[in-house]
């Protein structure tokens, strides 16, 4: 009896900005001034002069019906914000919430066999503090519009409403709860078929039975079942049908729960592998434009070893988690935010949680419900709150009474109350902050479940998942450019106030390239894009495999899946397009990992080099094989016998151990490790590597002012005959710049100023320092530290500084760019000297995101006749110790400063040296 025709494709479109359409009666009179749009439609995607409208537009449909039998119904997928409803000038309903279906009966209104006109009002509100938003408007793009697909609907009289599918593995059955719409008069039969889904074969199971109410509930037995999982994601379809009415839905047989710190699927533990997923695309914004492009999502996300995805504070569109269903990847579904805490505000958000849940209940991919995240909506002090907290532990009885079936996170990354899953966001950047990075997982995250509850809560043994971590890669404009066919629209940032750094704006980008002289450490943008894709690549890594490395973490969900607008920490650009690195992330972020632990990545020829190897099992498959290992271009290389007998984590110690041989020139390696299984390699890894000759101990003099004296104890072991009293003819290192220093430059000597203290220095001369956040920092991990490599040139540096100066990286830099400072009650506006830009040579620096935020971590400034060499790189606890930190001030100590200003450029590679 069912029958659908679409409503999809050319409609009206009209703006009413002075918000007067029903006083006109527009509703029977039309819209004036219209235009065609296709519907679906967003109509921030109509041109500049729309993308920030706010208010109502109105659409108008007209079509024709043929004459049939039954009840007609209006379906919307989606409408964003308010929806009010007219068929022929009839008002028909309305509906508040951007992002559910809601229907309405036409049967009464519809004229058939001629023309109907259907009319509808669409009002998105320019102050949405008190509507679930998500990130569109606030981060992002806002959507307004019919931004779902429309149909209209033939049912019968007595028609299946809802059908709700609850497997039960344990007993062999599923549990049905149905809802049937219309009069049952003395009742009715209800049959249920379950057949594999798409079959055309006799059904795997049958079932009958008399009803007497609209509501109600059968346990259907279903011997034989195959599972739903992530290898093999089969599913079912369940046929219900009443007298002539049909409603089928599909659904997989499959069991959430956790235990013992981890999440299970069908009682078999599951390591997280997650990315977040906002579910923003560059043309159609808010939905996925076609089932190809999803499906090409999917299997990019497990090419890169996902088996989840996070749908961060957005209600999915229901194509998504078909093709989620078919294709064996996890969700973990999150409703979209509202802002201010209101009883109306928290009322619609928990009916469009509510309605979220109700649609998406069958869906097997669907593993967790998030109801909030980082108490958005609960205005960021949970923590202190009484009201919010005893609602937030209301919300998740609620949602757990609406679905027992799937782990219930209350509050996504921050402070828990009541939950199924105790998440933490902790963003961190590696090697920048490694050691931060290791102390917050073992001292927080897996240390102290309790702390991240609120006062009088408790962690009852949850799985631990860092839901939210990530580095940004800069995308390449270029190719941003030529798919629009001009500058995009968001490189104008869409977001609202607090989202208008400079380093959240792509404008600021090529403008700041120029203006800071990284033309002179990259050829050009795309050049440093490219470095900037593979700083990320080489910083999440370490980050993911840190986490890795502590079996007490239950998983992971890096941000994120693709960039986003001027969000670029995506694992993919906007486009969709693999970022540099992209063929090698499943090596760490596959379900079979082989990682070196305890690695010191620089290192002296003749050293001994010892460490352990850990493999990460995350699929518990037994196995016996080979960890073989090897250095090219050394000869070095082993074979290490290693089984499983299922085991998810195993660890060797000291399972790689050699000499450092005798190189001729300090250069780049690499530590290849292979799993292999019956000779086939199941899982590759590398490290870097530098190498470093003992150096040559023949030196000049150097002057030493102020320095500790271990330093200066490894200059003269280094080969350096030490002066102490300042000669313009001997170059001056020192830790700070005082009076009697500043006079000795401003004659015409040389300085290098020893810096890393920063503010810390108590004399310091004309410069100001900007301390980088240590800890936990979202900004820091859109970070790029960059060095003009061919300034040291014979030492082995990349422009995106990494590895090989590891625990060299500055705490402190010389701000460029304006930076706000928190400060216990409030944040402080700090000053930065963009002047530096055009009066020093910069060698090397720290910028955020967008170019924006730049700092200066190595430069060299005239000072009157002479020059000083500042640099902030962690040189002097490092000195003599750390091959490269050795190598990068000998450079310093050698090189004619005044002749950079003489020649006017700084990244000769033609550098003078004395």
């Amino acid at each position: 009896m069912r029958g659908s025709i679409s409503l999809d494709g050319i409609w009206k479109f009209g703006l009413d900005p002075k918000d007067e359409g029903e006083w006109l009666d527009w509703q029977a009179a039309g819209i004036p001034n219209s235009r065609d749009v296709e519907v679906p439609h967003i109509w921030q995607r109509d041109g500049k002069n729309l993308v920030n409208y706010n208010g109502a537009a109105w659409y108008e449909k007209r079509f024709h019906f043929p004459k049939k039998r039954g009840r007609i119904f209006l379906c919307f997928g989606a409408v964003d914000y308010h929806a009010r409803v007219w068929l022929n000038g009839q008002y028909a309903g309305e509906h508040e919430g951007g992002f559910t279906p809601f229907e309405f009966e036409m049967t009464d209104l519809l004229v058939q066999d001629s023309e109907n006109i259907l009319t509808v009002r669409v009002y998105d509100p320019e102050d949405n503090a008190e509507i679930p938003i998500g990130k569109q408007g606030s981060w992002y793009t806002r959507v307004s519009g019919i931004w779902q697909s429309v149909h209209l609907e033939r049912r019968s009289d007595i028609y299946i409403e809802t059908v709700q599918v609850t497997p039960d593995l344990e007993n062999s059955q599923i549990k049905i709860a149905f809802r049937l719409n219309g009069e049952l008069g003395s009742g009715a039969e209800v049959q249920f078929a379950v057949r594999s889904h798409l079959s055309a074969g006799q059904p795997d199971a049958v079932q009958m039975m008399n009803i007497t109410e609209n509501h109600s509930e059968t346990i259907m037995p279903l011997p034989n079942f195959i599972l739903w999982d992530t290898e093999n994601p089969h599913l079912y379809d369940l046929e219900v049908t009443c007298r002539d009415d049909v409603k089928t839905m599909t659904f997989g047989m499959r069991k959430v729960s956790f235990e013992k710190g981890r999440v299970m699927l069908n009682n078999k533990p599951v390591y997280i592998r997650g990315a977040l997923d906002q579910a923003f695309y560059p043309d159609t914004v808010y939905a996925a434009p076609s089932d190809e492009y999803i499906q090409n999502e999917i299997r990019l996300a497990k090419q890169m070893g996902f088996n989840m995805l996070r749908k961060h504070i957005k209600v999915e569109i229901p194509r998504y988690l078909y093709w989620a269903d078919r294709m064996g990847m996890l969700i973990w579904a999150e409703p979209p935010n509202y802002v201010k805490f209101t009883p109306q505000a928290t009322k619609r958000f928990q009916n469009e949680l509510t309605a979220m849940i109700h649609r998406d209940f069958n869906h097997p991919s669907i593993v967790i419900w998030s109801i909030y995240n980082e108490e958005w909506g609960l205005e960021w002090d949970l923590a202190n709150d009484p009201l919010k907290q005893k609602h937030v532990e209301e919300m998740y009885d609620y949602v757990k009474a609406l679905d027992s079936t799937r782990l219930i996170c209350d509050n996504s990354g921050w402070t828990h109350v009541k939950t199924d899953i105790n998440d933490h966001h902790r963003y961190f950047v590696c090697p920048d902050q490694l050691e931060a990075w290791q102390k917050d997982l073992d001292e927080f995250v897996i240390g102290k479940p309790d702390k991240n509850f609120v006062d009088g809560y408790q962690s009852n043994g949850e799985p631990i998942i860092v839901s939210e971590f990530g580095v940004w890669g800069l995308p390449s404009v270029e190719k941003l450019k030529d798919y629009y066919g001009e500058e995009p629209w968001w490189f104008v940032n869409q977001g609202e106030e607090s989202h208008q750094e400079d380093y959240k704006k792509p404008t600021t980008g090529q403008a700041n390239f120029t203006r800071y002289q990284l033309k002179d450490s990259f050829k050009d943008f795309e050049d440093l894009a490219a470095a900037s894709q593979k700083r990320m690549f080489r910083a999440v890594k370490s980050v993911i495999e840190e986490m890795r490395k502590r079996p007490e973490i239950a998983g992971y969900v890096v941000t994120e899946f693709s960039d986003i607008e001027w969000e670029t920490n995506g694992w993919l650009d906007y486009l969709r397009n693999p970022k540099e690195g992209f063929e090698r992330l499943i090596d760490f972020n596959g379900p079979l990992a082989v990682m070196a632990d305890k690695v010191t990545n620089n290192v002296w020829s003749g050293e001994r080099v010892t460490m352990d190897l850990i493999i990460c099992n995350d699929n518990l498959k037994s196995f016996h094989g080979v960890v073989e290992w090897s250095i090219p271009g050394l000869k070095l290389s082993g074979i290490l016998p290693v089984h499983s007998a299922g085991e998810a984590f195993i660890r060797v110690e000291e399972a790689v151990s050699f000499q450092v041989p005798e190189v001729e020139q300090s250069g780049f390696y690499e530590l290849k490790l292979a799993l292999k299984v019956v000779g086939q390699t199941v899982a590759i890894n590398t490290e870097e590597l530098t190498i470093t000759p003992k150096l040559d101990k023949k030196k000049e003099e150097i002057a030493v002012y102020s320095l500790p004296e271990r330093f200066q104890s490894e200059l003269t072991l280094n080969g350096y005959q030490i002066k102490n009293n300042l000669d313009t003819d001997v170059k001056v290192v020192t830790n700070r710049l005082d009076e009697e220093v500043l006079r000795f430059v401003h004659k015409g000597g040389d300085v290098i100023f020893l810096a890393e203290d920063g503010d810390r220095i108590e004399e310091k001369g004309q410069f100001t320092f900007r301390e980088l956040p240590k800890g936990e920092s979202w900004p820091r991990a859109s970070s790029f530290n960059f060095v003009n490599e061919k300034f040291f040139p014979g030492i082995p540096l990349n422009p995106e500084m990494g590895w090989e100066v590891d625990r060299l990286i500055p705490d402190f830099v010389v701000p460029v760019s304006d930076y706000k400072k928190a400060s216990g009650r409030r944040t402080i506006h700090m000053f930065g000297s963009p002047g530096l830009a055009l009066s020093s040579k910069i060698i090397s620096g720290y910028f955020q995101g967008w170019v924006g935020q730049m700092g200066v971590s190595m430069m060299v400034q005239r000072y009157g006749k002479g020059t000083i060499t500042l640099t902030t790189w962690k040189l002097n606890e490092n000195y003599g110790k750390h091959p490269i930190a050795t190598q990068v001030f000998d450079h310093l100590s050698r090189v004619d400063a005044k002749q950079l200003f003489d020649s006017g450029a700084c990244h000769c590679p033609e550098f003078v040296e004395h």
